[in-house]
């Protein structure tokens, strides 16, 4: 697959913008919600699959890097969270790259939305609760993962196995944070389609 260079920059603030309402939402007001994907839909909406998942992959990447910065203790395996991200931008392109039907109503839609959200938070659950199974084997998961800490302690303490108390966690946290950011990354990518005309993609 081709990308321009204009898909580049593209990308290169779709990175920037996921860094920034990521460390305004969770460093800043400290919700118990992510909020580190808008831009990743946004992108894949209006670039396609391939721009979606770099983006994805590179702001996990990023993001762990800086966490000496935000004065959390470097931990390598929140790399392994990319796996996750490129999983929000592949359910999301399954959809996406269907539009028209987006075009149908404003109900549809919003069904196709939701759905988007409730397929990218089945995988970010199966594959975040396995990437948290590891770490808390082998290092614990930090005080900053909280409310999942938590909602794993909580169901290990009712004598679940530490992979479902993985998987389970996870849920609360991954479908309202899917929710919000499946709907927001839409909503941007209407304003790109308004400002800089309809995706070159198919």
């Amino acid at each position: 697959m081709h990308i321009s260079t204009r898909t580049i920059l593209l990308c290169i603030v779709a990175e920037a913008l996921n860094l920034i309402t990521a460390y305004i939402f969770y460093d800043t007001l400290q919700l118990p919600l992510f909020m580190d994907t808008i831009f990743t839909v946004a992108i894949t909406f209006y670039c396609g699959l391939l721009p979606g998942v770099l983006v994805a992959i590179f702001y996990n990447v990023i993001a762990t890097l800086t966490f000496p910065i935000r004065d959390y203790t470097f931990e390598p395996y929140a790399m392994l969270f990319a796996i996750c991200g490129a999983l929000v931008a592949f359910s999301t392109w399954l959809f996406a790259r269907h539009k028209e039907d987006f075009r149908i109503s404003k109900t549809i839609t919003v069904l196709y939305l939701i759905l988007i959200a409730l397929v990218s938070s089945f995988m970010s659950v199966i594959a975040g609760g396995v990437i948290d199974c590891i770490r808390f084997t082998f290092a614990d998961l930090p005080d900053r993962m909280a409310p999942i800490k938590d909602f794993t302690d909580t169901f290990r303490s009712l004598h679940y196995s530490l992979l479902a108390s993985c998987f389970l966690g996870q849920i609360p946290v991954s479908l309202t944070d899917r929710m919000i950011t499946t709907f927001a990354g839409y909503g941007v990518y209407r304003c790109m389609v308004r400002v800089m005309g309809n995706e070159r993609w198919k």
